[in-house]
């Protein structure tokens, strides 16, 4: 990135979904470099996954932008809960996906993409995100205030 370059921020569209569907597979790609995908066969199911998701507001993707090519991305997907006993309106978000090319890494723009999404999801009432950390980015959440959780996880594969 030069000097000159300016990072836009902005939130996706459903128009937008082959541009999430990329940056998804670079870091799937970059995540996994041992295998071999049919990229054809994922950004078909990348479309059917969220194109509708994403019209009726159940996910929200947020995007950075330098000269026009988007260069880092962040979704949160969320869901409406059961009321408990203190908390009459409810909601929960999980985020996925957030990924920045190479190139831009280690100048905050992860952050302030996270940043957009976590007031969203306040702006929403969502009173708990949960995400899954890589190793790179775990200072990051930890910087921003997330914590490990209780959870248990079951995997049907």
């Amino acid at each position: 990135m030069t000097a000159a370059d300016t990072i836009t921020y902005r939130l996706a569209t459903v128009d937008d979904v082959d541009t999430l569907a990329s940056l998804r597979w670079a870091m799937e790609s970059e995540r996994h470099p041992e295998l071999q995908a049919d990229r054809d066969a994922y950004f078909a199911a990348a479309r059917a996954s969220i194109r509708g998701e994403i019209e009726r507001g159940a996910q929200i993707g947020f995007l950075a932008e330098s000269s026009g090519e988007a260069i880092a991305c962040a979704l949160l997907i969320w869901w409406p809960m059961l009321p408990n006993l203190t908390e009459l309106h409810r909601a929960r978000g999980y985020v996925s996906s957030v990924y920045t090319k190479p190139e831009y890494r280690r100048q905050g723009i992860a952050r302030h993409l996270m940043e957009n999404l976590m007031a969203r999801a306040r702006e929403m009432g969502m009173s708990r995100l949960i995400l899954n950390a890589s190793e790179m980015g775990r200072p990051l959440y930890l910087d921003l205030g997330f914590v490990p959780s209780r959870g248990l996880e079951w995997n049907a594969r």
